[in-house]
């Protein structure tokens, strides 16, 4: 019973403030909006958003990201995020030196991620409300994304003498690669000033290891805050 009534003081919370204008009802009745009251309109506003994240799936490396997005809204459904950028804290896993010790392999190559920065085309065409426990209202944005953009990667390779010998790095090429990325998000708006989002995000850097360059996925899940500027 505790956590149900925690969870309507938390849902009450994230709904104070969303009680719509006049200007905003007329502007709604004149588009014939399908979803009415909603919580702001996007068009010529930006959003930042500092995020936290990990690559989840990674055996090789984890990497833990601290960041921030700057996103021009060039309409309601459809932006610019101008700027993406992740600062990554990279450590190799005891699977990967285990792997090399135990079978003891001479060259075993793999990247990590230093950061990387992207600017990438939004399209938000979801967009909708949830009514909780009676009058309680929460306001959904679902976006997808996709861009290009730069990063700072290392290339480490890990050896051993033979079996059951310790694993060395005995090598580290740093390099600056281009990257693509896609990826999808929603956000669950708090109020006019400000939101939470999810991302899902995979970051394709054309890289180099055993002497060949490809693609390698990394796949990002985000969490942030987003500010809303100027307030809506």
């Amino acid at each position: 019973m505790k956590y149900l009534v925690a969870w309507s003081l938390l849902v009450s919370a994230l709904a104070l403030g969303q009680t719509t204008p006049p200007a905003q009802a007329d502007y709604e009745r004149e588009l014939s909006a399908v979803v009415r009251n909603k919580i702001y309109f996007k068009s010529g506003k930006f959003e930042i958003s500092p995020v936290a994240g990990t690559m989840p799936y990674d055996s090789l490396v984890n990497h833990y990201m601290l960041g921030g997005r700057l996103s021009w809204h060039l309409g309601d459904h459809y932006g610019w995020e101008v700027l993406d950028a992740l600062i990554s804290f990279p450590n190799v896993t005891k699977y990967t030196t285990d792997l090399v010790s135990q079978k003891g392999i001479s060259n075993l190559q793999t990247t990590e991620l230093k950061w990387l920065a992207a600017t990438g085309f939004l399209f938000s065409p979801l967009y909708g409300k949830v009514r909780f426990f009676g009058s309680t209202v929460l306001y959904l944005d679902l976006y997808a994304v996709v861009g290009v953009g730069m990063a700072k990667t290392n290339k480490l390779t890990y050896s051993a003498s033979g079996e059951n010998q310790p694993a060395n790095l005995v090598a580290t090429t740093p390099a600056t690669d281009p990257l693509i990325h896609f990826g999808l998000g929603f956000k669950v708006f708090m109020n006019r000033a400000m939101g939470l989002t999810v991302d899902l995000r995979d970051y394709l850097v054309y890289t180099e290891t055993y002497g060949k360059k490809h693609f390698k996925s990394n796949f990002a899940v985000t969490v942030g805050v987003a500010f809303f500027l100027p307030i809506f």
